[in-house]
């Protein structure tokens, strides 16, 4: 049986909790169309982890073997964001960006522009509503079936409780696994679509807002 070490997330786990993101995470972030060898990638990635690190008061990894092969990032209302203190200088980040091939710039702002807007529509009227929210849940391919998103899940949930958090909030796409997140009590509250006018034409996606009541 592989053994399963669950512990505080650490500064040499940026760069795997960034790779969980992209496997988790590419498809629906339009990651594939981006050559991954291309100097604008990992920039990219950074930015992408930095939207759940930035918030991030709680956080955890599973490791296996010396890999970490699973990451949760969770926030409670009142809390220190310490996980952002993760991160190095973003300023190389944002330049990299700026000097990525326009088509993949308007690309990438095009996503980012259409995601922020459509939370914020489901946001709105509901977040005062809640005490915390989970950031970030990922598990490798890899390490699938060995139940590590659900003892993941049960870290968080234990934090919430702890912090005295009544109800916690989830952001989730059609490409997520929602069938996990139902599975661990968590309930679909709204749902709102949103389309990216990428330059190769348009793509359709749904974006829930998930709750859970303590």
């Amino acid at each position: 049986m592989t053994d399963i070490i669950i512990r505080d997330i650490e500064e040499k786990d940026y760069p795997a909790i960034k790779s969980l993101i992209a496997e988790s995470f590419g498809e629906g972030w339009n990651l594939g169309s981006f050559d991954p060898n291309a100097d604008f990638y990992q920039p990219l990635l950074g930015v992408y982890t930095s939207i759940f690190l930035n918030a991030a008061t709680f956080g955890k990894v599973a490791e296996t073997d010396g890999n970490v092969v699973g990451a949760v990032l969770a926030s409670v209302k009142g809390e220190t964001e310490i996980y952002r203190l993760l991160q190095k200088d973003l300023a190389p980040t944002a330049l990299a960006l700026l000097c990525a091939p326009e088509t993949e710039r308007k690309d990438i702002t095009e996503h980012i522009s259409a995601n922020f807007q459509v939370i914020g529509k489901l946001l709105e009227s509901r977040i005062e509503n809640y005490g915390g929210s989970l950031e970030l849940l990922a598990v490798s391919k890899q390490a699938q079936g060995l139940k590590i998103g659900k003892t993941l899940w049960n870290e968080a949930s234990a934090y919430f409780s702890s912090k005295g958090a009544k109800s916690v909030y989830l952001i989730a796409d059609l490409t997520c696994n929602v069938g996990f997140y139902e599975h661990c009590g968590l309930s679909k509250t709204a749902a709102e679509a949103v389309v990216y006018n990428y330059s190769t034409g348009q793509k359709k996606n749904e974006v829930f807002v998930y709750e859970y009541k303590f």
